[in-house]
């Protein structure tokens, strides 16, 4: 049986198929439950990786070293011992893994309770601008 659209045009698909194709999606409720649920394990994800901020002049150097061994990735932040009232951040890594692609891991020093100088890592990327420039146009 062929039907006529609003437009004009006939419409070839069998009045059944059409009922079949607009009811084969499941039920609004199912649909949205599943939505809800989706939207629920996004949260849930997104609060796993959130990542921890501590104060390192508050805590000895090697506790800091661990925590960031235990957790993969901190961000210290720290008063500027140079500009007073200037806060300093950064994330500081474990190992390469937690930086991202074109990243590489680097030595980095922050002060610690016990020392000036902690030695710990964190992810930059390299400035190969700069060594182009010092091969090429360094004026000798």
């Amino acid at each position: 049986m062929i039907e006529g659209l609003p437009n004009g045009r006939p419409n070839l698909v069998e009045p059944s198929r059409q009922i079949a194709l607009s009811v084969g999606g499941g039920s609004g409720e199912e649909t949205m439950k599943t939505i809800v649920l989706a939207a629920c394990l996004t949260l849930v994800a997104a609060e796993a990786q959130a990542i921890s901020r501590y104060d390192p002049t508050h805590m000895s150097c090697g506790k800091v070293q661990s925590t960031i061994a235990r957790q993969g990735a901190v961000i210290l932040r720290y008063q500027s011992k140079r500009v007073p009232g200037l806060p300093l951040y950064d994330r500081y890594v474990q190992s390469q893994q937690f930086c991202t692609m074109g990243e590489v891991r680097t030595r980095a020093y922050v002060p610690s309770a016990d020392t000036s100088s902690c030695p710990v890592y964190n992810c930059k990327r390299p400035d190969n601008d700069r060594h182009f420039r010092r091969r090429f146009f360094h004026n000798n």
